[in-house]
């Protein structure tokens, strides 16, 4: 297809000459060729450079910083609001993002729940337009603010919501209120459950209301909100399973257990008749969990969505604990964020992980048990001997320990430090004082995300780890690192020279783009947009680059623009890239793109067969012509 189109003349394409072969440089083509009309009415350009074009969508920065002003947030939070949209700037003009902030805001809505909801902000303006517009149209609605959680709904189901709402007639004004005040929910919450099961408004409002009463008569009342699904099931159904369930050795009822087959209920009543035990719906013949009826309690009770929910359920095998684990932690006061970061602690046994949050929960500076819930992930026993040792360590003023002690002089949240300690756990058993020294040492001269994402460097003596950093500063500078301290000392020495070497190359002040702008003489955007395309390029030795640019331009005569094109020449080794080219010049080849120098061995022998088998033939055809 690309050779096509490459082929075609140029007045012979409906597209400008200008967009067709914007994207060519890294096969980007068809993404450029095919943006919508609207796509360029923005304001905010695209990369139109032959280079740069096929390496970037809106340029990001610029966008990030209108997000940053319109909403005045931290920089973090802009960069998750770009990367939960990026799909749609493919499509859609950067304005999409700005346009739809603005109209939630216009609307009422607080910049929390487009924190709490990114993707709100990829549907299309008019659509969005429309949602706010239908459900202002919902009858007894006191504050239509309230109704957000719906704008993550199809038009098309809001719509058929609001239609059905209209016409109906029912204690409250729609079914939202009925469903709060014959439950005691708040309207708030139902909405919410609302909202991920908003097919409820396709059921007859007889089978509702029928349904409702039955469920009600068997169920807590707060079950049914947060399975409110089960009401789509026919009402005799309904009534036949909840009578077998009263009638059953289950200790407790809820509402998923309407909704599983018939044979994995058998199976959990003999389970439950013979051990003893709760059921656990697995099915004898299979081996397989029924997961239907897990994935999407961890989606209402979680909030999240379909992907993230079947994400958690494999990280955790399917394991039979997993609901029970996410309800126990979520009346803890777990909050439903860090569940989902760390859903490998969900795998333990329902005993297991109320016992370790028990545990937690002695621990004498506790502020707040999200901050310490990710060492769950360690066994029980671990667990216990870690609080006992911070509740006898005497560390800095009251209400601190090791975990307070280092977020408090990093500047980290104290979350981020307890999952790094769970991976690292000779953190707490480092002695007190060399704990405190290192770290002080290392405030001092390292950057606190390079301090955080090495531990090991904390395992040395105080006096080992000033002298490294004593060695490094002399040749680096303020670019210090923590495997520095720990590498053997032969590494360090090495490290050391090519950094002089580097140094030697590039000056005090310059770095690597300045370096390719004055060695390739390009501008720094399109300098920038090589990095951008090979990324990897940033941690090559700027010797080794040296060496591979002069190579290719002074013994092989390439251009600047080769190099451009094909930036993974300089990832390459030279022996290999000079092996490669000193065979190529015996068969007759001068290949006019260095792409083939890069590929692999396999890709490359075949490109230098069909290349001999092509000249053989030609050399026959010359003959017998």
């Amino acid at each position: 297809m690309l050779k096509l189109l490459q082929l075609l003349p140029k007045t012979c394409s409906p597209f400008t000459t200008r967009a067709l072969y914007a994207g060519a440089v890294d096969g980007g083509l068809l993404r450029h060729a095919f943006r919508t009309d609207d796509a360029n009415k923005d304001d905010l350009p695209l990369l139109d450079d032959s280079i740069s074009a096929a390496t970037a969508l809106w340029k990001k920065e610029e966008l990030l910083s209108r997000l940053k002003n319109l909403l005045n947030c931290t920089h973090e939070q802009s960069e998750k609001l770009y990367k939960a949209n990026r799909k749609a700037l493919r499509v859609f003009a950067a304005r999409l993002l700005t346009d739809n902030i603005e109209l939630l805001r216009a609307n009422g809505i607080d910049d929390k729940f487009i924190y709490e909801n990114p993707r709100v902000l990829s549907t299309p303006t008019d659509d969005l337009a429309k949602k706010l517009k239908l459900l202002r149209e919902l009858p007894a609605v006191e504050d239509c603010k309230m109704l957000t959680p719906f704008l993550k709904a199809s038009l098309k189901a809001i719509d058929r919501m609001v239609a059905v709402a209209k016409q109906e007639t029912i204690p409250g004004g729609n079914r939202i209120n009925y469903l709060s005040e014959r439950t005691g929910t708040e309207v708030p919450v139902v909405i919410k459950f609302f909202a991920t099961n908003i097919r409820v408004y396709r059921i007859a409002l007889d089978k509702f209301i029928a349904n409702l009463d039955i469920c009600l008569a068997h169920l807590e009342p707060a079950h049914v909100v947060r399975h409110l699904s089960v009401l789509a099931y026919a009402t005799s159904s309904i009534r036949e399973r909840l009578q077998a369930l009263k009638n059953s050795p289950l200790e407790t009822i809820k509402p998923w257990m309407v909704r599983v087959p018939d044979i994995a209920l058998g199976k959990s009543f003999e389970a439950v008749i013979e051990k003893g035990r709760q059921p656990v719906f697995k099915d004898s013949v299979t081996g397989t969990w029924f997961e239907t009826y897990v994935l999407k309690r961890m989606e209402s009770l979680l909030g999240c969505t379909e992907e993230t929910s079947r994400a958690i359920y494999d990280k955790c095998k399917g394991s039979v604990h997993l609901v029970d684990n996410i309800e126990f932690l979520l009346e803890k006061g777990v909050v439903a964020e860090v569940i989902i970061q760390h859903a490998p602690m969900l795998t333990a046994k329902r005993e297991d992980l109320h016992q370790k949050v028990a545990t937690l929960e002695t621990l004498q500076c506790l502020r707040n048990l999200n901050d310490v819930v990710p060492l769950c992930v360690l066994k029980a026993y671990q667990l216990k001997k870690i609080v006992n040792n911070l509740n006898n360590e005497q560390l800095g003023p009251v209400n601190t320990n090791r975990i307070y002690y280092f977020a408090d002089s990093t500047g980290f949240k104290p979350g981020e430090v307890t999952e790094q300690f769970a991976r690292r756990t000779f953190m707490f058993r480092i002695p007190k004082d060399s704990f405190l020294a290192n770290l002080k040492l290392f405030l001092e001269h390292m950057n606190r995300e390079d301090i955080l994402a090495d531990l090991w460097a904390f395992k040395y003596s105080p006096g080992i780890v000033a002298e490294r950093i004593a060695r490094a500063k002399e040749v680096r500078g303020k670019k210090l690192m923590p495997w520095m301290v720990r590498c053997p000392d032969v590494v360090l020495e090495k490290s050391l020279q090519l950094t002089k070497e580097s140094g030697a190359l590039l000056g005090e002040n310059e770095t690597i783009v300045e370096y390719f702008c004055k060695r390739l003489g390009f501008d720094r955007e399109v300098a920038n947009s090589i990095f951008i395309k090979a990324p990897s390029v940033r941690n090559v030795r700027i010797t080794k680059v040296k060496k591979v640019i002069d190579y290719l331009l002074d013994e092989l005569d390439y251009t600047p623009n080769d190099i451009a094109l094909n930036p993974r020449i300089l990832m390459h080794s030279l022996q290999t890239t000079k092996k490669r080219m000193a065979q190529l010049k015996e068969i007759g080849c001068r290949p006019k793109s260095l792409i083939i120098v890069c590929k692999s061995q396999r890709q490359y022998d075949l490109f230098v067969k069909e290349w001999i088998d092509a000249k053989e033939r030609k050399t026959k055809v010359q003959q017998y012509g």
